[in-house]
């Protein structure tokens, strides 16, 4: 095919010039990144200790007899919650997330692994899980004084109510803030505050038994069968009285993370957690995500781990 003639004094338009890649944006020097550090052969622990307020928890006091002669039982002495000592040691393997280890004093041990910024990504129970995070956990992105954002945890969990829970009222806040930069020496001081709160309140109804049919009249008599079928089936009836059930969550604390070693120099903290009309079955099936009752915390590094500890110990 012949070409087609271009007109006379036609200009051929110049070819369009590669677009040049921009240079990225350099980051905001009042800004920054907070990331876990470790080197593959220097595991960090850290001890969480947990003190109990003292008669956060008190015994309910017994049922009062009644009758003639019958004596006052003496007021309840406030029991405290058991202590809670845990360590968490993180360590780089050589390839792969950061793999984290929990062990309870006096419990059985934990293991997970979690991000650079010590978001929890696999493994470790309910509770262990959420007391992780709490202590863990970094943001996203790069902060600057002032900044906030929130956890990627829950403090309440209503699903071991099942569907007979039908919720009432609810509050959530889920709040940590950059309060202030501080330059030390060659290090930055990184201090963060935290303010979580958790509730639910509601009615939990008990399951319905199972329907029941009287066989009373069955027999050869079509009538009498057709009354059993018309009258004698009961409908399903609850098997108990529904009940109000709540639960409450708050956590509150202050943080020193060291922004270049990439680790916490201090944390101090208080955690609260209640249920109220609710009895859990197993440890696995609690409301609340966190003890139950009142602590002080405390978390602070460690010299050094304990060889049983290391990640070669644990394959």
């Amino acid at each position: 095919m012949e070409p087609i003639p271009r007109p006379a004094g036609y200009e051929a338009p110049a070819p369009p010039q590669a677009e040049v890649a921009r240079p990225p944006e350099a980051p905001d020097p009042s800004k920054v990144l907070l990331r876990w550090k470790l080197a593959v052969d220097s595991p960090l622990a850290l001890r969480l200790e947990g003190t109990p307020e003292k008669g956060a928890d008190a015994v309910p006091p017994p049922a009062k007899k009644k009758g003639k002669g019958a004596k006052e039982n003496p007021a309840p002495e406030p029991t405290a919650s058991k202590a809670l000592n845990i360590v968490y040691v993180l360590q780089q393997p050589e390839t792969g997330d950061l793999v984290l280890r929990v062990v309870p004093s006096g419990g059985t041990p934990d293991q997970g692994t979690v991000s650079e910024r010590g978001f929890v990504l696999d493994g470790l129970d309910r509770t262990t899980h959420t007391l992780a995070g709490l202590m863990l956990e970094l943001p996203r992105d790069r902060v600057g004084t002032g900044d906030k954002w929130s956890l990627g945890t829950d403090l309440v969990d209503t699903a071991p109510l099942g569907p007979g829970f039908a919720t009432k009222k609810s509050d959530r806040r889920n709040s940590v803030k950059l309060t202030a930069l501080t330059p030390e020496g060659d290090e930055q001081v990184a201090t963060l505050e935290y303010d979580l709160h958790e509730s639910v309140s509601g009615v939990l109804s008990p399951p319905a038994s199972p329907s029941r049919i009287n066989r009373h009249g069955h027999g050869k008599s079509p009538l009498g069968k057709k009354e059993a079928d018309g009258h004698d089936k009961e409908k399903e009836k609850p098997s108990g009285t529904p009940r109000d059930v709540s639960t409450t969550v708050t956590v509150t604390g202050r943080g020193e993370f060291l922004v270049k070693a990439g680790r916490w120099r201090a944390w101090k903290g208080a955690i609260s957690a209640k249920t109220e009309g609710y009895t859990p079955k197993s440890p696995a099936s609690t409301v609340a995500q966190l003890p139950e009752g009142k602590y002080a915390l405390r978390l602070t590094p460690l010299e050094g781990v304990p060889a049983e500890l290391k990640l070669e110990a644990l394959k």
